[in-house]
């Protein structure tokens, strides 16, 4: 442990030496929820959905950070704490980072959801170029505002972390007007037109909520009905979340008492390295549980859909737990018997219908598709003219070939069988007159 440590008052509380409930249950739910969000991580990533996969790489980073502080501080026996250096280093920026890349990825999920809805502009197609500037905007978002306040701390960082018992690494801050205006005003700033564009969607939800689907199909942004309102869902409880918490946090710094800002106080080499120890009694940070519930929000949303359903049956089958899926328990004895008879009698209607219908199409299968006599003759198909039924039932093979034709012989009429029924309750069949080109009735009285 540094020289320089130094170690908070304890003469208000009794230190708690032992593991406290928060020092239990902070570690396990924070682990619980790295493995259900998981899962949502990877299928966000297959699928190129940069801003929620950034939202949800940041909830578990966030818990990840929860997990190892409870950890490795799980209670006030400060000499035997770990200094954290390096680890909290790290830490301190990642935990400034999370919070504006939270809300710098729910304005990009809420925007584009908005913009689906949007009947004004519709857009039929994506060019490339608007592909590019729309993933360029997205890419801004979520990983410009991180980056600026990890660089930006340094301007305001009077110590290099604060150790907390169970929360762990927090960052520190000084307590002048340039923390206000470079470190704690963006948050809330940006939760306002993620909270616009919340509404906006709401608002069209309500307008477009019979044409809902429609105007989903129609749209560019490849959603469906059920990914629109997972992600709604998300972004909507993450910005009721952070909007208040943010302003609340702004709201507390900005009433502290403020100290004239110094560049030479602040980064003074002989107390910049400090590493202020602070026991907690037991008591947690309450930023730590709203990363556990953000997490649980994540998983209620996206860990509960088909996608993820198929995701955690190919991993279950991956590790050796395939018969989960593929177990079937056999037939009673009479039931095998009673569905062997319903497939014998299948069968055998199959069979007999299969053979009827084989024996009324023989001689029709001969026929070419183009052949007018394939189906039944019309008016206006005057050209083609069939034998005569008196002729045909005398010689058909004279008719069929005629004196002095020399075409080739003609296939048999597709009708013949039906002309050999008794003609008695026979059916009218309409053909065409040889002479005349008419329509007739053979067995009934002729139509002109």
């Amino acid at each position: 442990m540094s020289s320089t440590n130094s170690t908070a008052s304890m003469d208000a509380f009794v230190p708690e030496l032992g593991l406290s409930p928060a020092a239990v249950a902070i570690p396990l739910l924070s682990l619980f929820t790295i493995f259900l969000d998981v899962p949502a991580l990877v299928w966000h990533i297959k699928n190129r959905n940069l801003p929620a996969g950034s939202l949800i790489f940041w909830i578990l980073i966030s818990n990840l950070m929860n997990l190892i502080n409870a950890l490795l501080w799980p209670n006030d026996n400060i000499p035997t704490w770990f200094s954290g250096t390096i680890l909290c280093d790290i830490e301190v920026k990642l935990d400034l980072a999370a919070t504006l890349a939270l809300v710098g990825s729910v304005l990009c999920i809420i925007r584009a959801l908005a913009r689906a809805l949007d009947t004004n502009k519709p857009a039929i197609s994506t060019s490339g170029q608007q592909r590019f500037r729309r993933n360029l905007f997205d890419c801004a978002l979520c990983f410009g505002p991180p980056l600026y306040i990890i660089i930006i701390h340094y301007v305001v960082q009077p110590s290099r972390y604060y150790l907390f018992a169970i929360s762990g690494c927090t960052p520190s801050v000084d307590d002048s007007w340039p923390t206000i205006a470079l470190i704690f005003i963006w948050p809330p700033l940006l939760c306002l037109p993620s909270a616009y564009y919340a509404l906006l969607t709401i608002h069209r939800l309500r307008k477009y909520r019979r044409d809902f689907a429609a105007i989903l199909a129609s749209s560019t942004s490849g959603l469906t009905r059920s990914r629109f309102l997972r992600l709604f869902a998300v972004a909507f409880i993450v910005v009721a979340i952070v909007q208040p918490v943010q302003a609340y946090i702004l709201y507390t710094n900005a009433t502290f008492p403020q100290i004239p800002y110094s560049w030479a106080a602040i980064h003074d080499p002989a107390t910049w390295n400090d590493i202020v120890m602070v026991p907690t009694a037991g008591a947690v940070a309450f930023d730590r549980w709203i990363r556990i519930a953000l997490g649980a929000v994540v998983f209620a949303c996206f860990g509960t859909g088909k996608e993820a359903t198929r995701m955690y049956k190919a991993w279950l089958r991956a590790l050796g737990f395939a018969r989960l899926f593929h177990h079937t328990s056999p037939l009673p004895s009479h039931r095998l018997h009673r569905a062997a008879g319903r497939d014998s009698l299948k069968g055998k209607a199959a069979s007999l219908f299969s053979s009827t219908f084989s024996r009324s199409s023989l001689n029709s299968s001969a026929l070419s598709p183009a052949d007018p006599a394939a189906s039944f003759p019309r008016a206006q198909a005057a050209s083609v003219s069939p034998p005569d039924l008196s002729a045909e039932k005398s010689d058909p093979a004279a008719v069929r070939q005629g004196s002095g034709d020399r075409s080739p012989p003609a296939r048999e009429d597709p009708w013949s069988w039906y002309y050999r029924l008794p003609r008695v309750g026979r059916a009218q069949v309409p053909r065409l007159d040889e002479e005349r080109g008419d329509a007739v009735v053979v067995g009934g009285k002729g139509c002109a």
